[in-house]
Protein backbone atom coordinates (compact mmCIF):
# COMPACT_ATOMS: atom_id res chain seq x y z
CA UNK A 1 0.00 0.00 0.00
CA UNK A 2 0.87 3.58 -0.66
CA UNK A 3 -0.29 6.51 0.66
CA UNK A 4 0.56 9.61 -0.75
CA UNK A 5 -0.10 13.43 0.92
CA UNK A 6 -0.72 16.49 -1.17
CA UNK A 7 -0.32 19.65 1.45
CA UNK A 8 0.04 23.01 1.68
CA UNK A 9 2.18 24.83 3.74
CA UNK A 10 0.36 26.66 6.79
CA UNK A 11 -2.70 24.14 6.69
CA UNK A 12 -4.34 22.85 9.79
CA UNK A 13 -6.33 20.19 8.14
CA UNK A 14 -2.44 18.96 6.56
CA UNK A 15 -1.42 19.00 9.93
CA UNK A 16 -4.14 17.30 11.44
CA UNK A 17 -4.27 14.68 8.92
CA UNK A 18 -0.51 13.99 8.97
CA UNK A 19 -0.22 13.92 12.48
CA UNK A 20 -3.26 11.10 12.19
CA UNK A 21 -1.59 9.05 10.13
CA UNK A 22 1.50 9.06 12.73
CA UNK A 23 -0.56 7.97 15.18
CA UNK A 24 -2.24 5.12 13.25
CA UNK A 25 1.63 3.84 12.55
CA UNK A 26 0.78 4.49 8.39
CA UNK A 27 3.84 5.22 6.11
CA UNK A 28 2.83 7.77 4.13
CA UNK A 29 5.49 10.47 1.69
CA UNK A 30 4.42 14.21 1.68
CA UNK A 31 4.20 15.93 -1.72
CA UNK A 32 3.70 19.95 -2.05
CA UNK A 33 0.29 20.62 -3.24
CA UNK A 34 1.30 22.94 -6.40
CA UNK A 35 2.11 23.47 -10.05
CA UNK A 36 1.62 19.94 -11.70
CA UNK A 37 0.04 18.65 -8.33
CA UNK A 38 -1.95 21.15 -7.71
CA UNK A 39 -3.23 21.08 -11.54
CA UNK A 40 -4.09 16.95 -11.00
CA UNK A 41 -6.08 17.52 -8.21
CA UNK A 42 -8.23 20.72 -8.97
CA UNK A 43 -8.95 18.64 -12.22
CA UNK A 44 -10.08 15.86 -10.39
CA UNK A 45 -12.14 17.84 -8.62
CA UNK A 46 -10.52 18.38 -5.31
CA UNK A 47 -10.72 21.80 -3.75
CA UNK A 48 -9.63 21.42 -0.03
CA UNK A 49 -5.85 20.39 1.03
CA UNK A 50 -4.41 18.11 1.54
CA UNK A 51 -5.16 15.62 -1.06
CA UNK A 52 -4.84 12.07 0.42
CA UNK A 53 -4.14 9.11 -2.48
CA UNK A 54 -4.19 5.27 -1.75
CA UNK A 55 -2.88 2.67 -4.02
CA UNK A 56 -2.86 -0.43 -3.05
CA UNK A 57 -3.18 -3.60 -5.41
CA UNK A 58 -3.76 -1.90 -8.39
CA UNK A 59 -6.88 0.04 -6.86
CA UNK A 60 -6.64 3.70 -5.65
CA UNK A 61 -8.71 5.74 -3.66
CA UNK A 62 -8.52 9.18 -3.07
CA UNK A 63 -10.37 12.31 -1.05
CA UNK A 64 -9.34 15.93 0.10
CA UNK A 65 -9.55 17.49 3.60
CA UNK A 66 -8.86 15.98 6.99
CA UNK A 67 -10.84 12.90 6.72
CA UNK A 68 -9.96 10.63 9.92
CA UNK A 69 -12.63 8.17 9.37
CA UNK A 70 -10.59 7.48 5.76
CA UNK A 71 -7.18 7.14 7.84
CA UNK A 72 -9.13 4.22 10.18
CA UNK A 73 -10.16 2.80 7.17
CA UNK A 74 -6.51 2.62 5.50
CA UNK A 75 -5.63 0.93 8.92
CA UNK A 76 -8.39 -1.51 9.08
CA UNK A 77 -6.65 -2.20 5.21
CA UNK A 78 -3.19 -2.53 5.91
CA UNK A 79 -4.37 -4.89 9.39
CA UNK A 80 -6.14 -7.45 7.32
CA UNK A 81 -3.33 -7.40 4.36
CA UNK A 82 -1.00 -8.72 7.26
CA UNK A 83 -3.69 -11.10 8.34
CA UNK A 84 -4.07 -12.47 4.54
Amino acid sequence: MIVNVYTKSACVQCDSTKRHLKRRGIEYTEQPLEGENLDAAVSLGFRTAPVVVVSSGGDEQAWDGYRPDRIDNILKELIHEKAS
